[in-house]
């Protein structure tokens, strides 16, 4: 477990723990526990974080940020539910959902800044349309 969290960094600014270790296709980190086999890290992060207690199957990320392996910022969810929750906030002004570069090169861009000590919000702005990069508060 040692050199699975030395993966992960807890930055100023953010309470996500993002994850600097391999990434998968949708942006989600790779752990590998042995050589022929891999696992999700956001999932290795709960089964450390509740041991004894089983996985869910589908674990939600309430940051909607697939890095993140911070177990307060997940919660068992079904692929129903996790769509609908996908729907409502990818068309939310300035949503993670929308970043403009993909779910692997943000969270590219985000272990980047994390190995370096960076300043998340600036990799995540990065990614922002004007739309959502400028558009006001609707209160």
């Amino acid at each position: 477990m040692a050199r699975f969290w030395s993966h992960v960094r807890r930055l100023a600014g953010t309470a996500c723990w993002i994850w600097t270790g391999a990434i998968s296709g949708r942006g989600h980190g790779r752990f590998w526990v042995r050589d022929d086999r891999v696992v999700i890290a956001h999932r290795l992060a709960w089964a450390a974080t509740y041991p004894g207690q089983p996985v869910p199957r589908l674990l939600s990320h309430d940051c909607d940020n697939p890095t993140c392996v911070n177990p307060a910022h997940l919660r068992s969810g079904t692929d129903a539910t996790n769509r609908a929750e996908y729907q409502a906030r990818a068309g939310t002004p300035g949503s993670p959902l929308n970043d403009t570069r993909g779910a692997r090169a943000r969270a590219e861009a985000l272990r980047a800044a994390a190995r370096q000590g960076q300043d998340l919000n600036s990799a995540i702005a990065a990614g922002l349309s004007a739309l959502d990069r400028d558009q006001p508060g609707l209160w």
